[in-house]
């Protein structure tokens, strides 16, 4: 059985239909003072799950993927695979500044604390975070999303920035893949060193693992369409689409953008959505 958050509940649906398994229900509520109680739901115990579960900015993910592991292993339940398709904190990967938390050794340590036989991540952002996590498997989904494209043909391969150029690599072949330079002077903002590109009269294919404000994209994309850049399509595996990206992509020369459903999320109307879930159901 899939027992799975609510932010899950997308694609827990469909690998339950490719897996030929049912969703294991629970209840939750709220007691007078504000506390939260969760109990599963079953008629007969099952003997093994796979909890599925998105770790979001927002903390009250990461308690509810705690209560339900909770309420699993209080019940006697294994849980045989623990998937989380989106790490989220996974950018405070390391300390830039004094003082800071390093936010995803705390979300990692949480999470190798849950007795899990199998811990499974897609497109993780970082080898540190890599280095955080305890032994686990990764799927990588990005050459799933980009793959009908280079049967259409693209010419050139760009990472927006270094983090990139490791998934840059992976998705390119033979084709040549050049690495934007990129400088942050401080959150949100993102500055362009005004270097050339061999982009002139080039289709280009731009991979990240995730989009959020789109600000990183579009600097990169507006760069190259300055270059001579004949045509941009933009691929990441996690969709996130913060507020700000509606406004910052709508302006950008980006012809299509393509993203996974780790995430449900509304993305912008020259956005395609790929399904890893027949990928992810195979996986696991």
């Amino acid at each position: 059985m899939i027992l799975t958050t609510k932010n899950c509940i997308h694609l827990a649906t469909k690998l339950a239909t490719f897996k030929r398994i049912a969703l294991l229900k629970y209840q939750v509520k709220q007691f007078a003072d504000g506390e939260y109680y969760y109990r599963l739901q079953f008629s007969k115990k099952p003997k093994t799950i796979t909890l599925l579960a998105n770790v979001t900015p927002d903390p009250g993910s990461l308690f509810e993927l705690l209560a339900l592991a909770q309420a699993a292993q209080d019940s006697g339940i294994t849980i045989g695979a623990l998937c989380v398709p989106y790490l989220g904190y996974s950018r405070q990967d390391r300390q830039s500044a004094r003082g800071e938390a390093v936010m995803a050794r705390m979300i990692a340590d949480t999470i190798n604390r849950i007795p899990a036989r199998r811990r499974v991540f897609i497109d993780l952002h970082s080898d540190a975070v890599r280095a955080m996590l305890g032994p686990h498997d990764e799927i990588l989904c990005l050459p799933l999303i980009t793959q009908a494209l280079f049967a259409k043909g693209m010419d050139v391969v760009a990472a927006p920035d270094k983090g990139a150029t490791a998934r840059a690599r992976h998705v390119a072949g033979d084709l040549p893949v050049i690495t934007m330079l990129k400088h942050r002077p401080r959150h949100n903002v993102v500055e362009r060193t005004h270097a050339l590109y061999p982009v002139q009269g080039k289709r280009v294919l731009m991979v990240d693992d995730m989009i959020d404000t789109g600000r990183t994209i579009a600097s990169a994309a507006h760069l190259l369409k300055k270059q001579g850049a004949k045509s941009i399509i933009v691929a990441a595996t996690h969709g996130i689409f913060s507020a700000p990206s509606q406004k910052i992509l709508s302006t950008a020369p980006i012809d299509k953008i393509l993203v996974s459903d780790t995430l449900s999320q509304r993305a912008p109307l020259h956005a395609r959505v790929v399904s890893i879930a027949r990928h992810l159901a195979d996986a696991l």
